[in-house]
């Protein structure tokens, strides 16, 4: 046999062996020199064991091993190319629905293209056209339908399955948007798509963009992220909160994105007239955590909100919410765009099945009559079992009341850890010592426990916080100032109790610090499943249940203090008479809300049976005849100015109460006069503890209580003693009680 026969032979074998391996859906593996290895097709079913809308695609979908099974129809996709050894001729083989260059044509599927007219020495090209992968049912986007200098902003290749749902809305239009989503879902990237949207329309000079969060460690936890994302884009962010000094303030006039909280932001546009020009730039709001509206603060960033569609030119908003079962509402306040405010905003509404990590929550609720402290106590023996049941011994986060609670609650669970066998124990403990300052820390460090709040040495917090990344620490015992700014991911999440504590007493935690101490569970790297237990006394178990289930409606508060920012309004110019006062408020989630659910809002006395236009007038009416009667506004011609006293009212943020207490003060009043009344308004019986901590109506500790004495009180409560508690001053004092007395 010849040497060029034996060649021919050769490749004969391996043609036929390469056309029966891509009948196979097997590539992998052969003697052809592929450029290219396909991906198999993607199951369009979520996984169970890897979540479907993870920011990095799971790439093992994506492998090589399932049955190759060619689509119906065409794609729209580059066809992938793959080359082969070049061969002028060929036996006929099977047909498998493949065309194989200078083989004799087969029927037409996805196929491999040819070249009939192939140049000699030219390897011949094989090209399998395929879709891009299906996740819920979401075909996921490729970062290659951006423009290649707006894809350093993004880092994986492709959008998840929430991402490009949104793309076509956030990116490829100019209209406002809502998405609610469960948190981890990668909303975050919805807001930056949007940026690149502006980006790619406008040179940098021309516009501003604001991105509201309801709290200043979200803020600057976004200004870092987004500094180091959008420098390549020679953008610049500027953070505005209550802690930016007055010099950074040109920072802010020179920065296209301005990171704030609604309140600054509130204040800033009430002061419209000294910031026209920054005011005019703005083209693109973002509001993350709009769900905050059903919170007191909700009330602000609805006004602002409001304003910016009112006085704004051609602004775009993009509202990012949890999951709630009204989000349409939202859209509808917001208006498809500046010129179809009558339709509702585009909204994509996402549920639980899109987490990254699939979140089981549990709300327990215990029958206790005592106060919240106390409550402290009777959730202790709890914890145990509660973490033998769901923690599976994997890292445990729990958020407690105070700081002395999150150091008792370390001792305690310690403790269990150290009184049991190895084989029992409930977390691994640490295989090597962590060097840290405090002596109780130390105790608990050596069961796998540690304790972090904001009074403990900064050293000794990077400590714990490393040690819980590496392993180390497996159960940290904190406040809820964890829950946000540092990236410490948990496998379950215990809130024990439902309370906090701060400079206005007891209060219970916000829905958006509920919220975000639940986020810390997940570990999309690890866990494919996540727990989060809340809890609680008996009689709140339902408002939990009903908030983690995302089927608490979302409602306004602006009515809470309407007349204040309606007064604001009239300083800026929005308002100037009662026809511009019902347009304006109109334009508010209050609105929407009120043609809702009008039975929620007693804002007009027993007027609710009336139409929805004529209550809105009743209710302008009566609030411009309040501010008029007090010499806060001022009519001619028709048209409603402010007085002074309204411009102060309006720039300092003081309340209507408190202007009408100040305006009925003598012309000569005294400073403590003023202070004595003003504390009845804002501040009426501001008392350290609240009615919870057992202590009487007439027992209430003024707002001057030193630190030091609001601590001893605290640990004092937390342990169920009470004394006669004074400071040197003299005026602050609790009287005993006993402690049987306060369970009654």
């Amino acid at each position: 046999m010849s040497s060029r026969t034996f060649s021919t032979r050769i490749q004969l074998t391996t043609r036929y062996l390469c056309y029966f391996q891509i009948s196979k859906g097997r590539l992998t593996q052969t003697p052809a020199q592929y450029v290219h290895t396909p991906p198999a097709p993607v199951n369009t079913r979520s996984p169970s064991t890897d979540p479907p809308s993870s920011p990095s695609f799971r790439t093992k979908q994506r492998r090589i091993g399932h049955t190759f099974r060619p689509p119906a129809t065409q794609s729209a996709d580059p066809p992938l190319q793959y080359r082969l050894p070049s061969q002028s001729s060929a036996p006929k083989p099977p047909k498998r629905g493949f065309r194989i260059s200078d083989a004799p044509e087969l029927p037409k599927q996805p196929s491999f293209a040819s070249s009939s007219s192939r140049q000699p020495g030219i390897q011949p090209q094989l090209e399998l056209n395929h879709a891009p992968p299906i996740v819920q049912g979401i075909q996921l986007v490729s970062l290659y339908e951006l423009p290649d200098r707006l894809r350093t902003v993004f880092r994986h290749p492709l959008f998840n399955a929430i991402q490009s749902k949104c793309f076509a809305t956030a990116y490829q239009s100019n209209d406002n948007l809502v998405v609610s989503a469960p948190t981890g879902g990668g909303k975050t990237s919805i807001l930056e798509m949007a940026i690149c949207r502006l980006v790619s329309g406008f040179q940098i000079d021309q516009y501003k963009i604001v991105y509201l969060a309801p709290t200043k460690s979200l803020c600057s936890e976004r200004q870092r992220d987004w500094q180091a994302k959008f420098a390549a884009l020679d953008l610049q962010c500027a953070e505005l909160t209550g802690d930016t000094e007055h010099g950074q303030l040109r920072n802010v006039q020179s920065a296209s994105i301005v990171i704030t909280t609604p309140e600054k932001w509130d204040s800033m546009t009430r002061k419209w007239k000294d910031h026209a020009k920054l005011m005019q730039m703005v083209k693109l709001v973002l509001i993350d955590e709009v769900h905050i509206l059903k919170d007191n603060r909700g009330a602000t960033l609805e006004a602002v909100v409001s304003r910016m569609k009112s006085v704004g030119s051609n602004v775009r908003f993009i509202a990012l919410s949890a999951t709630v079962p009204n989000s349409e509402d939202i859209a509808s306040w917001l208006g498809k765009n500046p010129t179809n405010q009558h339709l509702p905003a585009p909204r994509e509404k996402f549920g639980e099945e899109f987490r990254p990590v699939r979140l089981q929550k549990h709300v327990i609720g215990l029958p206790y009559k005592g106060n919240d402290f106390g409550f402290e106590g009777a959730c202790d023996p709890k914890l145990p079992d509660i973490i033998v049941r769901y923690s599976q011994k994997k890292p445990i986060m729990v958020f407690c009341i105070t700081r002395n609670s999150t150091v008792s609650t370390a001792k305690l669970l310690a403790n269990v850890w150290a009184s049991k066998g190895p084989q029992d124990r409930y977390w691994e403990g640490p295989t090597q010592r962590i060097a840290v300052q405090d002596p109780e820390l130390k105790n608990t460090l050596a069961s796998g426990v540690a304790f972090h709040h904001a009074g403990l040495d900064i050293h000794d917090r990077h400590a714990v916080e490393k040690g819980f990344l590496q392993g180390q620490v497996n159960v940290i015992c904190c406040t809820s100032t964890l829950a946000v700014g540092v990236n410490l991911p948990c496998h379950m999440v215990i809130i024990k109790n439902t309370m906090s504590f701060s400079d206005e007493g007891l209060r219970e935690y916000a829905d958006l610090e509920i919220m975000q101490m639940l986020g810390r569970a997940g570990r999309p790297q690890f866990d494919t499943t996540a727990i989060a237990v809340i809890i609680t006394k008996q009689e709140k178990a339902k408002k939990y249940e009903k908030l983690v289930s995302g089927e608490e409606l979302l409602e306004s508060c602006l009515h809470l203090n309407l007349i204040d920012h309606m007064n604001a309004e009239i300083g800026l110019g929005t308002v100037y008479d009662v026809y511009t006062a019902k347009r304006w408020l109109a334009g508010t989630f209050l609105y929407v809300r009120l043609g809702q659910n009008p039975d929620h809002y007693k804002l007009d006395g027993d007027a609710r049976d009336q139409n929805l236009d004529d209550r809105i007038e009743r209710i302008c009416r009566r609030d411009l005849a309040l501010l008029e009667d007090l010499n806060l506004i001022t009519s001619s011609n028709g048209r409603l100015t402010s007085t002074d006293l309204g411009d102060a009212m309006a720039r300092y943020y003081v309340q209507f109460k408190t202007m009408q207490v100040l305006l009925h003060l003598g012309p000569r009043a005294k400073t403590s006069d003023i202070v004595s009344h003003t504390r009845q308004t804002a501040y009426t019986h501001h008392r350290l503890m609240s009615v919870a901590l057992g202590i009487g109506a007439s027992q209430r500790i003024p707002r001057d209580t030193t630190q030091s004495t609001r601590e001893e009180i605290i640990q004092r409560a937390e342990s169920g003693k009470w004394h006669q508690i004074s400071r040197q001053s003299g005026s602050c004092t609790v009287c005993a009680q006993e402690k049987s007395h306060l369970a009654d």
